[in-house]
């Protein structure tokens, strides 16, 4: 069994430390890691600027469809450090490490074994890359996960206290204004306050009631609706796709947990515990929003990151129960470690490529998905860097004002005015409000010396008015191109063209 043990604990270390590599490499770089970091930064800068977040598409600003907790804590934390991606980055880092801590407390207390636990959060590590490389990024993914799982951990460990389910409801209400997946583990907890000590619920409850429900009507009240438009209406503007969701998500996540989820019902058969089956609980809860998540269009894979991390706490509790059981023979433990061995090797994605070649096309299971541990893929290289150094002196050399939809706050870094993100224009174009207010005026008028437009502007070009015929092409780029996330890059350099004037016959 040492033997095994001590394998299993290398592979942990292994996932562990491969990750910590990338991400301390990659915490210092000053530019877009992926391509909506910015426009994620920019949503800070509005606030720190005293302008609002949520209002009418416009030329300026459109804001991404989230709820505003993330961009609240960067600006507030800006105001002493100065607003970086570094900051951006750190706030992330914070929950995801806020989360994994967590995660192995829990797998410790309810599972008994370090090593399982320790393994537990591991196969999180080891599916940094198939589930996006984001686990550092200026996004609110991190702060929500580590937000909710404080609020699901404490709501369990505190269950019968009155302020600890109360607590419990103010992390999750703080959760679901970072980003709106917390809605499920909001009644995920309520349902089993209400099996388990249904005395608390009310104080649950009300909490939730007494702290979400003025901030959402203040938030839409004093937007005048524009905030429930954004992170509401808009939303159910995109597509939904089932073959995703319900057969090619599940699949995907089973592929990435491996082996080791055999565990939980094997634990759940022999050695079933109130906290391995609150684990199993939010597991799927994990499962499912991920599931669904990966389902809505224009979905990426970091939608799986729920559905990685809370089924392999119950991964961590269930294996610990089977090797610290009293009555568990050699054998086992043998068989627990190589599960969790296996799982390891598999978490990176190992498996996926092979699924890819049966799975039907509407699965989105692509085979050329990135996988491994190798963390080169996701690390910018010394050439993006040059690159994006001399692009950001090209902007800062213009005249006049500069547009860079797809990086937006590269605009702020060169000492310009800031506008909208590409995306802005996606999502409002999506749900058939029409191009932003003023922008075909700010290009009719030639408002920008430069246009910045990247590589995946082909074929939509026409969600620029007249973009094509008021300014020209002048230069191609190459780079720099962002390293998790949609595959994008600078390519074009667009500079007004005279105005056609009228004569006098």
């Amino acid at each position: 069994m040492k033997l095994l043990r001590t394998i299993t604990i290398g592979l942990a270390a292994l996932a562990i430390g491969a990750l910590l590599y990338v991400l301390g490499r990659r915490l210092a770089y000053p530019y877009d890691l992926e391509w909506m970091e910015g426009g994620m930064l920019c949503h800070a800068l509005r606030l720190l600027e005293g302008k609002p977040i949520y209002g009418p598409p416009s030329v300026d600003f459109v804001p991404f469809l989230y709820t505003p907790l993330y961009p609240v804590v960067v600006a507030g934390l800006a105001k002493l450090f100065g607003l970086s991606y570094a900051l951006g980055r750190l706030v992330s880092l914070a929950g995801f490490f806020a989360a994994m801590v967590l995660g192995y407390v829990f797998a410790r207390r309810e599972g008994g074994s370090r090593a399982a636990a320790l393994a537990a959060m591991a196969i999180v590590a080891a599916a940094f890359v198939p589930t996006g490389a984001w686990f550092d990024l200026a996004r609110p993914d991190s702060l929500f996960l580590g937000l909710t799982t404080a609020g699901l951990l404490v709501g369990w460990w505190k269950r019968s206290s009155h302020a600890g389910v109360a607590i419990a409801a103010a992390l999750l209400v703080a959760a679901f204004f970072t980003k709106q997946t917390a809605s499920p583990f909001m009644i995920a907890l309520g349902l089993v306050l209400l099996v388990a000590n249904w005395r608390m619920l009310p104080a649950y409850l009300g909490t939730l009631a007494i702290l979400g429900l003025p901030a959402l009507w203040w938030l839409n009240h004093s937007t005048g609706g524009w905030f429930w438009t954004y992170v509401f209406k808009l939303h159910q503007q995109h597509d939904f796709y089932a073959g995703r969701a319900f057969l090619g998500s599940p699949l995907r996540l089973l592929l990435l947990l491996g082996p080791a989820v055999l565990c939980v019902p094997w634990a759940l058969a022999r050695h079933r515990s109130p906290g391995l089956v609150y684990a199993t609980f939010i597991g799927c809860a994990g499962a499912g929003a991920a599931c669904l998540g990966f389902g809505t269009q224009w979905a990426f894979t970091n939608a799986f990151i729920p559905g990685v991390f809370y089924p392999s706490i119950a991964i961590g509790v269930a294996a610990g129960r089977l090797i610290t059981a009293g009555d568990a023979p050699r054998l086992r433990s043998h068989v627990v470690y190589a599960l969790l061995a296996s799982s390891l090797l598999v978490a990176p994605g190992g498996l996926l490529p092979i699924a890819a070649r049966i799975a039907p096309s509407s699965w989105a299971i692509n085979k050329d998905d990135p996988t491994g541990y190798d963390p080169r893929r996701f690390l910018p290289t010394a050439e993006d860097r040059r690159s994006a150094d001399t692009l950001l002196a090209q902007l800062r050399a213009q005249p006049g004002e500069v547009l860079i939809p797809f990086h937006p706050f590269y605009g702020y870094l060169a000492g310009k005015h800031t506008y909208l993100h590409r995306m802005g224009v996606l999502d409002v174009g999506r749900a058939g409000l029409g191009a932003p207010r003023g922008l075909a005026e700010a290009i009719a008028q030639r408002k920008f010396s430069l246009v910045v437009m990247d590589n995946k502007i082909d074929g939509n070009w026409y969600m620029w008015p007249a973009l094509q015929s008021d300014y020209k092409v002048v230069d191609h780029l190459t780079g720099p191109h962002v390293v998790s996330g949609a595959a994008t890059e600078p390519r074009y350099l667009l500079q007004p063209v005279a105005p056609v004037l009228d004569r006098e016959p």
